[in-house]
């Protein structure tokens, strides 16, 4: 019925889940985008539906998630996901910190999201939308950790580096939750990572003014030969 209803209309935000109410799930809904917008700022006043919506059927991820956007925090563009945490408790598995949802950040300023030729803006937001989609696929049998780092295939059939991080915490009602941080990094980064560790790369980013961007036109964090 969800899938359906997002492809062929029925509501702005159809229920995905036919054993959560229209009105639970609406709630629930609201709820968390004012979560957000709470350690975020106020959102933009759209969002990226995916043409195909985002579901796993037999194990095997279809579509892409929407994507959210948030002009408003720190310059450039933050972009989550808002589809892991259900209304029921279920959604990705906990991490060492619990639930979550995705969040990353790119410097380039929020623009149309349909601009034809694309934007550098749009290059990246459908970078991240891969990246989102890939880890929420796998997200209900794996567990995603801060300072931990995946390998994912980019669209170019090239390899792709996730670094993760607690971004921002936030609850809905009484529940905790957090912004789980996706930051992209370089292959060559990898040697840094294993010299210094996780936690330390983290920082380096963080005193170079890169964290917490995932944008790649910059130059690759290490000693070059």
């Amino acid at each position: 019925m969800g899938i359906f209803n997002k492809l062929f209309g029925g509501g702005d935000e159809p229920n995905p889940d036919n054993e959560v109410s229209n009105e639970r799930f609406a709630a629930h809904y609201n709820s968390k985008q004012q979560a957000l917008e709470g350690v975020l700022g106020i959102s933009a006043a759209v969002v990226g539906h995916a043409v195909i919506p985002f579901g796993i059927i037999g194990g095997i991820t279809i579509g892409s998630v929407d994507m959210h956007y948030f002009p408003n925090h720190i310059p450039g563009t933050g972009l989550t996901t808002m589809e892991l945490i259900k209304p029921d408790g279920k959604g990705p598995k906990p991490n060492k910190k619990g639930t979550y949802e995705l969040v990353a950040f790119t410097r380039q300023p929020f623009n149309d999201i349909n601009q034809d030729p694309p934007a550098p803006f749009n290059i990246i937001e459908r970078r991240i939308c891969d990246t989102f989609t890939q880890i929420a696929g796998a997200a209900r049998d794996k567990a995603f950790n801060p300072y931990e780092i995946c390998m994912l295939k980019g669209d170019d059939g090239r390899n792709k580096y996730i670094l993760f991080d607690v971004y921002k915490e936030f609850k809905i009602g009484s529940s905790k939750h957090h912004l789980l941080l996706c930051i992209e990094i370089f292959e060559e980064e990898l040697v840094t990572v294993g010299n210094f560790g996780h936690k330390g790369f983290v920082e380096m980013l963080k005193m170079l003014n890169i964290y917490p961007y995932s944008d790649l036109d910059r130059n690759w964090v290490g000693v070059k030969k």
